[in-house]
């Protein structure tokens, strides 16, 4: 048994976690949800040992303490995945599985890694550079690396966040048998309150850095959702804009290829009108990452071209494209987009040089307004939460950018916060800018696009516009049935 008692974190005048006490048992399994800031990555940073409490007392074991270091916290068995993987990623598959690990051989690593990855329908290749992997793939490769080393209090941040619907499943089984079966002590950090009413036999509601209630089965959702949220729960999110059908498109793609590290993919054929938000939808790894990448020009394109307006590329080089208007937000936030040893008002000098003179104000209505990013100007990107870190990236786009390519655009927002956000981009499609995005969340694909591109085995499987565009179908390309056959059943 766990028990937090009276735990404080402050950050100056900031109340991180203000008198947060609840204990944890054996053999049972925890949702912790809350809107963005509120506390929760702090709270289980304390209990995983990387963040030592302003006050307030732990017992583990039986045995009461001040705080917990890394090395103490997996003493008693606490292992955290967070949402972004604690990995090194020039380092190949097996040695980072390996780290903390006692000494064993190459093939005796391989053989392990095999096993747990059989229990989660999982497939790692043991030499391959972990930075050629997927987010979702990443975090699974953490969580065998925590059971390997014997956690039996698992504290998962968005586990569920880039991975597949089996893959999702499978999770929950396995965490399920080892609450059950193994008594181990499960905790999701979780913005999907679908995932907390499934798994969990306790929900702790947390609101500006405090415990406000625990829930126990039957759920009241209105209930949780109030609150989470209080008076900003009956948010509405705004519809669709409308397409002008006789506007000239603003991208066009002729017999365009796309090579990545690990696959190539093309000659493909698509426009998009101004105004229009495209879904991209597919298992991963079967080709939305590269049809992004390539779009920005982080991947190359060895044939074809690219129209944007009235500018056609042959080649798809990164910095033309950004000054032709071309915005990409990578799932990977501090891998890629941010600097982690930067504070906020920094990134904001970096991406808007001209507005020196006024920046404080531009921050505020920038930050503040548009996004909610409650947090003081000089804290370092690294210290946010992630939510609050996809906030920062957001409110980094320029406001005049053409083409905003987007890999998770809510990733770690929780409700109140997502509906935000896609209104903002709503609003910016109904001033003329083309969104492309990518979303593990198969409903926010559908709720939120004119059209949906379906990939299967690194191809274009099927466009499907609204109308058509259904779970049952595109969830059938992408499992790889015949586009005709799939259409023609949907008749």
């Amino acid at each position: 048994m766990i028990v937090l008692d009276n735990i404080h974190k402050h950050y100056g005048r900031v109340r991180a976690n203000d008198g947060i006490s609840l204990t944890l048992e054996p053999g049972r399994i925890y949702a912790l949800v809350g809107e963005n800031g509120a506390g929760k990555s702090t709270l289980m940073r304390v209990l995983a040992g990387h963040t030592r409490p302003t006050s307030g007392t732990l017992t583990m074991s039986g045995e009461t303490l001040s705080h917990l270091t890394p090395a103490l916290a997996r003493k008693y068995g606490v292992g955290m995945l967070y949402q972004d993987p604690l990995d090194f990623p020039a380092m190949p598959v097996w040695e980072n599985f390996q780290l903390g690990a006692p000494k064993r051989s190459k093939q005796e690593v391989i053989d392990v890694i095999g096993e747990l990855s059989f229990r989660l329908d999982a497939c790692f290749l043991p030499d391959e550079p972990v930075s050629s992997l997927t987010v979702g793939e990443r975090q699974l490769l953490e969580l065998l690396r925590l059971l390997d080393l014997g956690a039996t209090t698992l504290i998962l941040d968005e586990p569920t966040t880039g991975i597949t619907p089996e893959q999702k499943q499978d999770l929950f089984n396995l965490l399920t048998k080892l609450a059950r079966e193994d008594n181990h002590t499960i905790i999701l950090v979780t913005h999907k309150l679908s995932e907390a009413y499934e798994m969990a036999d306790a929900i702790f509601i947390m609101r500006q850095g405090r415990l406000v209630s625990t829930l126990t089965p039957p759920y009241d959702e209105k209930e949780l959702v109030t609150l989470m949220f209080g008076e900003q729960a009956d948010g509405e999110a705004d519809e669709l804009p409308s397409l002008d059908a006789g506007a000239p498109p603003r991208l066009t793609m002729t017999d365009t290829l796309f090579a990545g590290p690990k696959y190539s993919m093309g000659p493909m054929h698509f426009t998009a009108q101004p105004g229009e938000c495209v879904g991209l939808a597919g298992l991963d790894g079967s080709g939305q990452e590269l049809f992004l990448r390539g779009l920005c020009g982080l991947d190359r394109m060895p044939g074809g071209t690219i129209a944007l307006d009235d500018s056609v590329f042959r080649a798809n080089d990164f910095p033309a494209l950004r000054r032709a208007g071309v915005q990409f937000v990578p799932a990977d936030r501090l891998e890629m987009a941010l600097f982690p040893a930067l504070n906020l008002m920094e990134h904001i000098t970096l991406a808007f040089p001209d507005k020196h003179d006024g920046l404080r104000e531009f921050y505020d209505s920038q930050c503040v307004d548009c996004f909610n990013l409650r947090a003081h100007p000089d804290t370092q990107a690294k210290e946010l939460s992630g939510g609050n870190q996809q906030r920062l990236l957001l409110s980094l786009m320029p406001d005049e950018a053409k083409l905003l390519l987007m890999e998770h655009p809510t990733r770690g927002l929780d409700a109140g916060s997502a509906r935000q956000v896609w209104n903002h981009l709503m609003g910016r499609c109904r001033d003329g800018a083309t969104l492309i995005f990518f979303s593990p969340d198969l409903d926010e694909v559908l709720e939120h696009a004119h059209r949906v591109i379906v990939f299967y085995d690194r191809a274009i499987a099927g466009i499907v516009d609204r109308e058509h565009a259904t779970m049952d179908v595109v969830g059938a390309l992408m499992a790889g049935k015949p586009y005709a056959e799939v259409m023609e059943g949907a008749a």
